[in-house]
């Protein structure tokens, strides 16, 4: 027969059965010195305090007394048997006592295992004011202010793009077309005071020393659509430059691309779009805008030194109020001005007959990113059947598909939506500061841009047609 399984005992247990080995041991010390003492004595003793006996010795007695057909040796074995009994259980109790320790022995490091492996989760946890939705879109801060210390203590950053970083990741710098502007101007700094190493083509070693200062503004603030499509426009007459071209030529050629690009299609851009723009504001004109936007300020302007009459309804919103920046301008060029906060939008779009907004790219299916409250300004227009123009520059259409605020975005600081004593030391609180969101096609009346006024979903062609 197979024996059950050994249950494993309580710490109680234990210490009771340690308890009865004790007071074994105890009782087998008095048998063997009642052994050695005469029977009668014994029995005389015993019988005077019987309430100190205990129920062992009691029995030990009775089963010592003298029978006259029993031999004196036969009474001796029954407390041999018990005391071997005794044994016996002593024995086990002792072998399981001795399991329970090598268990105990065995779990403990595998504790030590788990607590060692909970310390690592531990360490890895994310950090607690994060919100999960958008959990891909924050930055470890702390690695790469680190990496970027190191790139800019061994001297890999040119001086213009550490610049450059400290005044996007402060917002002194804010727009696409600024954005794109000083990181134009930095890579012609950049590109003039860069040496070839010896034995190396100039292509090869400027992409190479570029790549740190690339890093450590990505790790400031990320690129901008604009940026990255002149980015990649200069980056692909560096390649095509020849191998045996000298520093000199090649600086002047590459000097002589960023100019243009800049004068072409920033500026001259910039100014074919005021042109069509102005022709669709009228005598007696609201127009209604959002936030700050560097070409919308240049069409309205223009306008205005043209003698046309019309008024402007700023709406902004929190925590930049970037429409500040918009309302001081206009107002300095005695534009009569409105200005309102996001809230009020459907109300104040009752008095609006145009909605001209500023756009941070335009994507492949048709859809505007632009500042985070654009889709609702567009949203409450076609409500109202207000007739919404988006105003943009080619150099800002991309090929990427986009259809929520949520897969591609850009976070801004959580002290700027709140201060961050409230938030901090709030466990249920979390701050997001969005900054861009997505208007679908069938919000937007008409995109202007410097080759004509287009729906949003000819962007594909106009990129088929820049590339060729």
């Amino acid at each position: 027969m197979d024996k059950p399984p050994t249950e494993e005992k309580t710490r109680e247990e234990v210490e009771a059965e340690r308890k009865a080995k004790r007071a074994a041991k105890q009782e087998r010390k008095k048998a063997a010195l009642e052994k050695q003492k005469p029977e009668g004595l014994e029995i005389q003793k015993k019988s005077k305090d019987p309430s100190t006996e205990s129920p062992i010795a009691v029995d030990l007695v009775k089963v010592a007394k003298p029978k006259p057909d029993v031999p004196k040796a036969a009474p001796k074995k029954p407390p041999t048997q018990k005391i071997e009994t005794t044994k016996k259980v002593i024995k086990s109790n002792k072998n399981k006592e001795n399991i329970i320790v090598k268990k105990a022995e065995e779990v403990k490091p595998a504790a030590k295992k788990v607590n060692l492996v909970n310390l690592v989760k531990n360490s890895v946890r994310p950090v607690t004011h994060r919100v999960k939705l958008f959990n891909h879109l924050y930055i470890d801060s702390i690695s790469l202010v680190t990496e970027n210390k190191l790139k800019i203590n061994s001297g890999k950053v040119h001086p213009s793009f550490i610049k450059l970083g400290v005044q996007m990741q402060t917002s002194v710098v804010a727009g696409s077309n600024a954005r794109c502007l000083a990181f134009l101007y930095a890579l012609k700094q950049t590109i003039l005071d860069f040496v070839t190493p010896e034995h190396k083509h100039f292509s090869r070693s400027f992409e190479e020393h570029l790549g740190p200062a690339i890093d450590h503004l990505m790790a400031c603030r990320p690129f901008s659509v604009s940026m990255n499509n002149a980015h990649k426009n200069i980056m692909s007459h560096v390649k095509k430059l020849p191998h045996n071209i000298s520093d000199f030529h090649a600086k002047e050629a590459l000097e002589t691309v960023i100019n243009n690009y800049i004068y072409v299609q920033i500026h001259m851009a910039g100014m074919a779009i005021c042109i069509a723009a102005q022709n669709k504001i009228g005598k007696g004109d609201v127009i209604l805008t959002y936030g700050y936007s560097s070409l919308i300020e240049r069409i309205l302007t223009d306008a205005h030194s043209k003698n046309k009459q019309f008024s402007v309804i700023v709406v902004d919103s929190a925590p930049w109020y970037e429409g500040r920046q918009l309302l001081h301008r206009l107002v300095r060029n005695n534009i009569q001005c409105t200005y309102v906060l996001l809230s009020a939008t459907s109300f104040i779009m009752t008095r609006a007959t145009k909605v001209l907004l500023g756009a941070h790219a335009l994507l492949a299916n048709g859809y505007v990113m632009g500042r985070a409250g654009s889709s609702q300004i567009a949203l409450v227009a076609k409500h109202f059947n207000v007739p919404v123009l988006v105003c943009c520059e080619t150099y800002k259409f991309t090929e990427r598909v986009q259809t929520d605020s949520i897969v591609f975005n850009e976070l801004g600081n959580e002290n700027d939506v709140m201060p961050r004593e409230q938030w901090l030391k709030n466990r249920y609180l979390t701050p997001l500061g969005l900054r861009y969101d997505v208007t679908t096609s069938d919000l937007i009346t008409a995109v202007v841009t410097e080759i004509a006024i287009l729906p949003c979903t000819s962007v594909p062609v106009v990129l088929r047609v820049r590339t060729n």
